[in-house]
């Protein structure tokens, strides 16, 4: 069983010796209650719920915690800010660059200079790879609600040969001032509560017969391609499943879990012509054990040890509608696995799920 005694303590602002002289007890025996070496007798759980202002279900983990990431907005800089670190080594696993590179040369095959629009460019990833590989004369315009994203994409760019233009805008209130020959997102869609707005802004940006590009994922997709060797060592372990938590987000306007799915049939809605789709090539293989893949080693424990749902604990996925059991049997499922992957002999396999989603004007 685990207590909340700790965090709620610390939102309170309380010590442990103050805490300690409220309770009537030492200051010992709030530590333990904390680690969960000793618990407290149940004649002390209405007191400390009284104290904390929460109730007994709370206290004992059998409800929430009203954390600040329980109605999380995806599409505000405040999220994005904080991940940012996490999101810089997750792109380096969306997909390998000769297949990115296959996706520009020999299926989109722009013949001419392209002027590009990026919505919600962060530091401009999308643009340091699509640049390189278009025709010289390219020019790069981002649009990014974030200053200081804005500022680190400036640098980048500041020695390169590219014309690049950086705005700093919401994205719903843009007004693009010119056409452009091509707009792109790189998971931008899958986090907006109203991605069909945002189309249609990318409609009004477009020149006629221009082209849209829009990059993003499936959770599903993803979820169904991972396998680790846990499940083995585990005989009739499963991954727990994630689409109750995903459907959650969906339904209280965070995030669309299938969004990248979805695309082709919002774009249909449109008016846009010339559908298509393709998958990323990307198939994670970790394998600590092979010093060769290193890079990729590395981005994938970091990744998977710095996810929402790994840090959030119990809290995230109750707050996400699931119940104390299953957000329990997730945990222990997380927990299992940072162990496992620390050991030498362990693998695991991984699709990204990503997906790229064009059409023409």
């Amino acid at each position: 069983m685990k207590l909340y005694i700790k965090e709620l303590r610390e939102e309170k602002g309380y010590t442990q010796k103050e805490l300690a002289d409220m309770m009537q007890v030492s200051f010992q025996t709030i530590s333990k209650w904390e680690t969960g070496a000793n618990y407290p007798d149940i004649t002390h759980i209405p007191k400390l719920a009284d104290i904390f202002g929460v109730s007994a279900g709370v206290l004992l983990g059998m409800e929430p915690l009203k954390e600040e990431n329980a109605e999380v907005k995806y599409d505000d800089e405040v999220y994005w800010n904080r991940k940012r670190d996490l999101l810089k080594v997750w792109k380096r696993l969306f997909w390998n660059e000769d297949y990115f590179k296959f996706l520009v040369k020999d299926v989109w095959r722009f013949k001419k200079p392209a002027d590009i629009l990026d919505l919600g460019c962060g530091y401009g990833f999308l643009g340091s790879r699509l640049l390189p590989l278009l025709p010289k004369g390219s020019s790069y315009t981002g649009v990014e609600l974030d200053g200081e994203q804005i500022k680190e994409a400036e640098e980048y760019f500041a020695d390169k040969p590219y014309k690049c233009t950086f705005i700093k805008e919401n994205i719903y209130d843009l007004k693009p001032g010119k056409k452009y020959d091509l707009v792109v997102t790189l998971f931008l869609m899958s986090h907006l509560p109203d991605p069909g707005r945002v189309l249609k802004i990318m409609k009004q940006a477009l020149k006629p017969g221009g082209m849209i590009i829009l990059i993003d994922a499936n959770m599903e997709v993803e979820q169904a391609g991972f396998y680790s060797g846990l499940e083995r060592e585990e005989n009739g372990l499963k991954r727990p499943d994630f689409i109750p938590v995903w459907e959650y987000e969906v339904s209280h306007g965070q995030r669309d879990y299938r969004m990248a799915t979805k695309l082709p049939y919002l774009l249909k809605q449109e008016g846009f012509k010339d559908i298509q789709a393709r998958i990323s090539d990307q198939v994670i293989i970790y394998e600590p054990s092979d010093t060769s893949k290193k890079q990729m080693n590395d981005d994938f424990r970091y990744v998977y040890t710095h996810e929402d749902s790994y840090e959030g604990g119990t809290g995230y996925f109750m707050n996400r509608g699931v119940s104390l059991d299953k957000a329990n049997e997730i945990c222990g499922y997380f927990s299992r696995s940072s162990e496992y992957f620390d050991k030498p002999g362990s693998m695991a396999v991984k699709t990204s799920g990503v997906y790229f989603v064009y059409a023409k004007l």
